[in-house]
């Protein structure tokens, strides 16, 4: 068992059961049906597909006879019964559809290749049989981590690929059982839906009729996730100050923003950034749940302190920064 990649891992393993004498073996391979690397909100409605197959191939030539006992069949099961689980928690879990993206849904321990006598002749065009794979997520709200499954297809074959005068084989016999596995993995990380809320002043002539601005920034992000929120200097920042800008004449115009009743500035390094579990109102503890917003309230003041700038419309941006 070999992973091909850390977010994608594809093992390969076989076990053969003991063939008849002067019996050959069909070769297999297979492409591993990834779901690779997701938010959780990606994650969350479902949809999200990988692709794969599963192929098995039985020498070089036209088949043109077989015998009417000859047998193709392939069996596909699931570790999990078609379900991904969360390697550190195995109750979180994702579950998805196995097809073969033509209209057919796979099932836990179906066959998906049922060949018997002269089915095997449209089976087994270009000597080679193929059992496609398309896996599609069902909507799961869960935690960031690395979600697997396994699945085990099993070829099962026993046929003459030349047939003679009275049913005699007189080509090459194959006849083996194999089985072999593809692990299938996702990897959920951390996200968030940030609704910033925003800042105005409104109009005035003095520094001293600003009046305090309030608003709100509201989260969800993925459950079970806790975390910080900081907000940047903005655009214009100088000496411990935001300030906001005139875009015509480059005057500027010092504020700051403060979370709740908080008479510090609301920043990016410790001690100025706010945690999750301040929020007033949203889930438990801190802890997103991937459905429900977290509350900041904050407000803004312009300082007082400042010379009064000319006239005109000034502006800053402040990035939100959230850390888990």
């Amino acid at each position: 068992m070999r992973p091909a990649a850390i977010k994608a891992a594809l093992a390969v393993a076989a076990s053969l059961g003991a063939l008849p004498a002067g019996a050959a073996l069909c070769s297999t391979a297979q492409t591993g049906a990834a779901f690779g690397t997701a938010s959780s909100f990606s994650v969350r409605p479902g949809g999200l597909v990988a692709l794969g197959s599963f192929t098995a191939t039985c020498g070089t030539g036209l088949m043109v006879s077989v015998l009417s006992t000859d047998t193709f069949k392939a069996t596909l099961n699931s570790d999990n019964g078609f379900v991904l689980r969360n390697t550190a928690d195995s109750t979180k879990t994702v579950s998805y559809v196995a097809g073969n993206g033509s209209g057919t849904t796979y099932t836990q321990g179906g066959q998906v290749i049922n060949a018997v006598g002269l089915s095997l002749l449209t089976l087994l065009v270009g000597r080679k049989a193929t059992v496609p794979l398309r896996l599609t997520t069902l909507a799961a709200n869960v935690p960031s981590g690395t979600y697997r499954d396994a699945l085990r297809l099993t070829w099962a074959y026993n046929f003459c690929d030349f047939v003679g005068a009275l049913n005699a084989c007189l080509g090459t016999t194959y006849s083996g059982t194999e089985t072999v596995t593809v692990n299938v993995e996702l990897q959920v990380y951390n996200d968030c839906a940030i609704t910033p809320g925003s800042i105005s002043f409104g109009s005035a002539a003095l520094l001293l009729n600003f009046t305090e601005a309030a608003s709100q920034m509201a989260l969800i992000c993925t459950t079970g996730m806790t975390y910080s929120v900081g907000l940047s200097p903005g655009d214009n920042a100088a000496a411990g100050r935001r300030q906001m800008r005139d875009a015509g004449t480059g005057a500027l115009l010092a504020y700051d923003i403060y979370f709740g009743g908080s008479s510090a500035p609301w920043g990016t390094v410790d001690g100025t950034r706010v945690m999750s579990t301040q929020a007033v109102s949203g889930p438990a503890a801190g802890k997103g749940d991937g459905t429900t917003a977290h509350i900041f309230p904050y407000r803004a003041r312009v300082y007082t302190d400042q010379p009064t700038p000319g006239a005109g419309t000034y502006k800053d941006k402040v990035v939100i920064n959230v850390q888990f």
